[in-house]
Order: C-alpha cells, then sequence, then structure tokens
C-alpha cells in the first residue's frame, strides 16, 4: 500500500512533468527515495537544483496521494506505475507517458488499438463514415480508443459498442465523474468490454488545459490514429500530430474542400502526415493486419513431408560500417525476432520512440533495415 502511495505522489509533484518525473526515479534508484531523500541531496541532481526541490511540496503530495488510494481501493479502481510490467508497453517508451494510469471497467491494453478521433461538431456524413469504418473493422478484433467527447468520439464508441469490439474512453478528468453527462449511459456500457483510463485524480475537474494532456495518452496507447472528421485546428489534430511524433500510423478521410470540417483532414493529408483512406480495408493493407506474420524458422519442408528447423541467414554486420553499441542492440533483437513492430522492437531494446527513430533510420542508411507497412521493421 505504501508504495502506491509514493507512487501516485510522484505524479503530484509540483513544477515537474512525467519526462523530469522519471529521471527523477532514475538518478535516486526508487520512487520512495524521492520522498525520503534530503533536499540538499535532491537539489545536487543534474536538472533539478534547490530551488525546483523546494517548490517539490513532498509532503502535500503523499497526503493527497493517500486520499486518492482510499478513494479508489474503495471503487473497485486499477492502478497502473510506468515502471510496472503490466503498464501500457505502447506507452512505456513515450517519453512523457503518464506516471500512473487509473482504470474502470476490464480494461485490456494488449490488444490492436485504433484511435478514431474528430470533430464534437460532426456532420451526418462524418458520423456515417465512422460507424462504417469501424463495422468494417469489427473482423479485425480490434480496440476502439477515443475521448467521450460529443460528435466523433461518441459515434465511435457506440459503434464499438454495435459490432462487439472493446473501447476505452481516455479521460481529461477523474474517474469521480462522467464528461459530458450525457455520455453517462454509454460509459457504463463501456466497462463490461473496455472501460475508462485517466491519469488525473479524483475531483480533477475536466478543465480545457487536461484534454491536450488526455490527447497524448491516446495517440500513445494506439497502434493507429483515424481521423474523420476535423477542422482545420482542434483537439484531434493535436492527437494526429503526437501519434506521429511518436512514430504511429495515423490516417484521415478526405472530404470536400469547401467545408469546415474536412478542412484538418485534407491538411494532413496534404502534409503526409496521415495515410489518406476511404475504408477500413486501406487502414488494414497499410497496416499489414492480414499478412501473415514472418517467422525466423520454416517449420515444414515439403520436399521431405517432416518438419525441419530452416534458420534464416544471419547478416555479417561486420562488412558494414561500424555500428553504434544501440544499432547493434537493435541489429540483435530484429535478428532475433524477424519483422517487429515498433512498440515491441523499444520494448525488446529498451529504447524510448525517439531513440528508435534515430537509430532506424542510420540502419536504413547503412542498407541494414527495412521498413514495412504499419510501422513494423526487419532485417535486410
Amino acid at each position: 500500500m505504501e508504495q502506491r502511495i509514493f507512487q501516485i505522489a510522484l505524479s503530484l509533484l509540483s513544477g515537474i512533468g512525467p519526462v523530469k518525473a522519471k529521471a527523477l526515479v532514475a538518478h535516486v534508484g526508487s520512487v520512495e527515495g524521492i520522498f525520503k531523500e534530503n533536499e540538499k541531496s535532491l537539489g545536487l541532481i543534474p536538472g533539478i537544483g534547490a530551488g525546483v526541490v523546494k517548490s517539490l511540496n513532498r509532503s502535500a503530495c503523499l497526503e493527497r496521494a493517500e486520499q486518492e488510494l482510499v478513494f479508489i481501493e474503495k471503487s473497485g479502481i486499477d492502478l497502473y506505475y510506468y515502471q510496472d510490467e503490466r503498464y501500457p508497453a505502447s506507452l512505456k517508451f513515450c517519453d512523457d507517458g503518464p506516471i500512473v494510469l487509473f482504470t474502470r471497467g476490464n480494461v485490456n491494453f494488449n490488444k490492436k488499438n485504433v484511435a478514431v478521433v474528430g470533430t464534437r461538431k460532426a456532420t451526418t456524413y462524418g458520423k456515417s463514415i465512422t460507424r462504417e469504418l469501424i463495422a468494417q473493422l469489427a473482423d479485425q478484433d480490434v480496440q476502439i480508443v477515443s475521448g467521450l467527447a460529443y460528435g466523433i468520439d461518441i459515434e465511435a464508441h457506440k459503434a464499438a459498442l454495435a459490432n462487439g469490439l472493446s473501447t476505452l474512453a481516455v479521460l481529461g478528468h477523474g474517474l469521480d465523474l462522467i464528461y459530458p453527462a450525457a455520455h453517462k449511459s454509454t460509459a457504463h456500457l463501456m466497462l463490461e468490454n473496455g472501460g475508462l483510463v485517466t491519469e488525473f485524480l479524483s475531483n480533477s475537474a475536466g478543465d480545457t488545459s487536461n484534454f491536450p494532456k488526455r490527447n497524448r495518452i491516446v495517440a500513445g496507447l494506439c497502434n493507429a490514429t483515424v481521423v474523420v472528421e476535423s477542422a482545420f485546428s482542434g483537439g484531434s489534430l493535436i492527437t494526429a500530430n503526437l501519434a506521429n511524433d511518436y512514430s504511429r500510423d495515423v490516417f484521415a478521410f478526405p472530404g470536400n474542400v469547401t467545408q469546415e470540417y474536412s478542412k484538418g483532414c485534407n491538411s494532413l493529408i496534404q502534409q503526409n502526415k496521415a495515410h489518406l483512406i476511404t475504408c477500413a480495408a486501406d487502414l488494414v493493407r497499410i497496416m499489414g493486419w492480414k499478412q501473415r506474420e514472418i517467422s525466423n524458422f520454416s517449420t515444414i519442408d515439403n520436399t521431405q513431408g517432416s518438419p525441419v528447423m530452416k534458420q534464416t541467414p544471419v547478416i555479417q554486420t561486420q562488412l558494414f560500417a561500424e555500428l553504434t553499441d544501440e544499432e547493434d542492440k537493435l541489429v540483435r533483437v530484429l535478428r532475433e525476432k524477424g519483422e517487429v513492430d515498433i512498440d515491441n522492437l523499444g520494448y525488446a531494446a529498451q529504447m524510448t520512440s525517439g531513440m528508435l527513430s534515430v537509430h532506424l533510420f542510420n540502419l536504413e542508411l547503412k542498407g541494414l533495415v527495412k521498413a514495412a507497412p504499419g510501422k513494423r521493421y526487419s532485417l535486410l
């Protein structure tokens, strides 16, 4: 119990965000140490300083965390800490991923997660496209992720439920309320097949500043982000841009160039920030979900009629330009796993998405690695 209090309190420290909080834990060696270490020692940590330490307000954070623990235990809320094995792998390697996540319902992060987002002022066209997209994805057993907002978000959740798909709502407030209140009945139904996710504590109102933070969780959780309908600016475009930053695939439906709520999608496509799609089949093809997984071994030799092990040829990396330690680690992981998506590659290599992008790009330049649709990578 004490450990969870420290974990919650870490997310509340004043003046620092998830990136610095994680750096503190890495430097001190444990989350408890941050609250038990004296101010002078913490102030010597590079990038922190005495002024920041004094503003952390550690005792108040611990007190608030104790209150929150009582609430989550009473309410049947689950807690995920960023160093836990069950914390979503897709978020684990986002530098700014949440310190803690709170969930309610039957939540399973280990699915093919697809974010479906768009304007709150959805048109009849946008709602129709959303319903058709999700109905067409039903045979892929994906999980639909959105934000429970008016417009495209709530349409996506309802369509998922109607088609027997799991669906997660990522909220910009605590789990002691549902906003907007008009969507309470849908949220209740989602608890049976999916659920509610947030990084915010109880009594955290749905302040507008919370929603960009919420959007980064949506983008980070998902293998793919689909923008159905959007104006030239807004939350769904923030989500799309964050997904690009996390090296996730982004998709957008094109629209009439004269329509306000098509401008955002058209802009994403025009800037090569999103794949143009017209149906779910386009998304499935680009993600490579219907392609048979490539294995390191072929287990059947048809000429012999019996199982044999045919080992994949090993690339002699010493014939190429000298590799950095990080590049060599990635090559070894790819040699072991064959073709692998970027999330699992980052997890296996223990690298953040930013580090991965740099080193994979260098390996592609050196002719060692090739990229496949769906952010999948393999050795040449």
